[in-house]
C-alpha cells in the first residue's frame, strides 16, 4: 500500500474531515525516527520523505490563489443582504472602518466591498422610459445580471483582479466609463438586496449577514435619500415604494432572511451585533496571517546524538495531525 494512501478510510482521506472553513488551514507534520544514523543522512532522508497535507480549504471556496500578490488560500466572502435602505452599505462602511480599511490604497486593503448594484443589466429603451417615470421594478430578480454576479464572485474566490462597473442611479445605467477595480483581498463584503436570492451565488458565501431594519424606518431614510441624491420627486418615490419596492421585499427578499448566519437588527445603529462581527473578522485575518507564517516556516527536525540510544518506531504509523479548533 502506498505510505500515503487516500483511499475511503485511510489516515490521508480527506472526506474523514468532513467541512473545512476557508480561514482554516490544516496541516500535517511527519516525525521520522532518526536513530543512529547520521546527520548528513538524516537531513537527504527527510527531505525524501516530507510532505504537507495543504489545500483543504472550504469546498465552495476553490483552491489556493493568491491574496494582495502573497500566495494563500480565497478570500472569505460575506454576503450582506436586507431591504432596501435597511443600512447594508453603512453596515459594511462601518466593519471596514473599525478594522481601519477605508482609508487604506485599493491595492493594500485586506478587506472590500462590492454592491450588488453593479450588477443590474442593462435596460432596453422601452425599460428605461418606464425606468424614468417610476413604473420599472429594480427589485424584481429579473432587473439583475445572475451570469455575471455568480461569475465575478468566482473570480474574486480565484484571487482575480475583476474590474466591475459603476451604477448611475439617475439615468438608471451602467457607467462602462468608471470602472472598480477590486484586487484581491482577504476578506470580501458583496452587500444587496438580493444577495441571498440566488441559489448558486448563495453557496459561494462562507458568511450571510441580514440586516433586518423596521419597514417605517427603510421608507423615511428612502424617501430623502432618492429625492436628494437621485433627482426624483416625492410622488414618484411613494409611488415606486408601494408598488414595487414593498411587494418585492415580502416576495423576494424577506423570504432570503432564513439562509442568514447572522441578524443584525437596526442596522448599523446595532453597535454591539457589528463590534462582533468585526472581531470575527480579525480572528480571520490573524488566522490567515499566522497560517501563511506557519507554511513559510522551516520544518522542525529533532536529530538523535549518534551513539544515544533510540527506539525504534514504525515510521507510516508515526503522523501527527494539527487541526484548527
Amino acid at each position: 500500500m502506498d505510505m500515503y494512501d487516500h483511499r475511503p478510510g485511510s489516515a490521508f482521506d480527506n472526506s474523514r474531515f468532513g467541512h473545512v472553513d476557508a480561514s482554516a488551514s490544516f496541516f500535517c507534520t511527519r516525525r521520522l525516527n532518526i536513530g543512529n544514523r547520521r546527520t548528513a543522512n538524516v537531513t537527504s532522508k527527510y527531505q525524501q520523505k516530507q510532505f504537507v497535507c495543504a489545500n483543504m480549504s472550504d469546498k465552495r471556496s476553490g483552491s489556493i490563489c493568491k491574496l494582495n500578490g502573497v500566495e494563500g488560500k480565497a478570500p472569505f466572502l460575506i454576503g450582506v443582504a436586507g431591504g432596501t435602505a435597511s443600512g447594508k452599505s453603512t453596515v459594511c462602511k462601518r466593519i471596514m472602518e473599525k478594522l481601519g480599511q477605508v482609508d487604506m490604497d485599493q491595492k493594500q486593503r485586506q478587506v472590500v466591498c462590492i454592491s450588488q448594484d453593479s450588477f443590474y443589466r442593462d435596460l432596453t429603451p422601452k425599460e428605461i422610459a418606464k425606468a424614468e417615470q417610476g413604473q420599472y421594478n429594480f427589485d424584481h430578480p429579473d432587473a439583475f445580471n445572475e451570469t455575471l454576479m455568480y461569475e465575478t464572485l468566482k473570480d474574486v474566490l480565484a484571487g482575480k483582479i475583476v474590474q466591475i462597473p459603476s451604477y448611475d442611479y439617475k439615468h438608471h445605467t451602467l457607467k462602462k466609463d468608471e470602472i472598480l477595480t477590486i484586487y484581491p483581498a482577504d476578506v470580501v463584503l458583496f452587500e444587496g438586496i438580493l444577495v441571498f436570492y440566488f441559489p448558486e451565488v448563495r453557496k459561494l458565501f462562507h458568511m450571510k449577514l441580514f440586516v433586518d431594519t423596521d419597514s417605517d424606518t427603510r421608507l423615511a431614510r428612502r424617501v430623502p435619500r432618492d429625492i436628494n441624491e437621485r433627482g426624483r420627486d416625492l410622488d414618484q418615490v411613494l409611488s415606486q415604494y408601494m408598488n414595487f419596492v414593498k411587494p418585492a421585499f415580502e416576495e423576494f427578499c424577506s423570504p432570503t432572511k432564513k439562509f442568514a448566519d447572522v441578524i443584525i437588527p437596526r442596522g448599523a445603529d446595532n453597535s454591539v451585533a457589528i463590534d462582533l462581527i468585526v472581531q470575527h473578522i480579525r480572528d480571520i485575518l490573524n488566522n490567515k496571517r499566522n497560517s501563511e507564517e506557519r507554511s513559510i516556516s522551516p520544518p522542525k527536525v529533532t536529530v538523535t546524538p549518534v551513539g544515544s540510544p533510540s527506539k525504534k518506531v514504525n515510521a507510516s504509523a508515526d503522523i501527527i495531525f494539527h487541526r484548527p479548533h
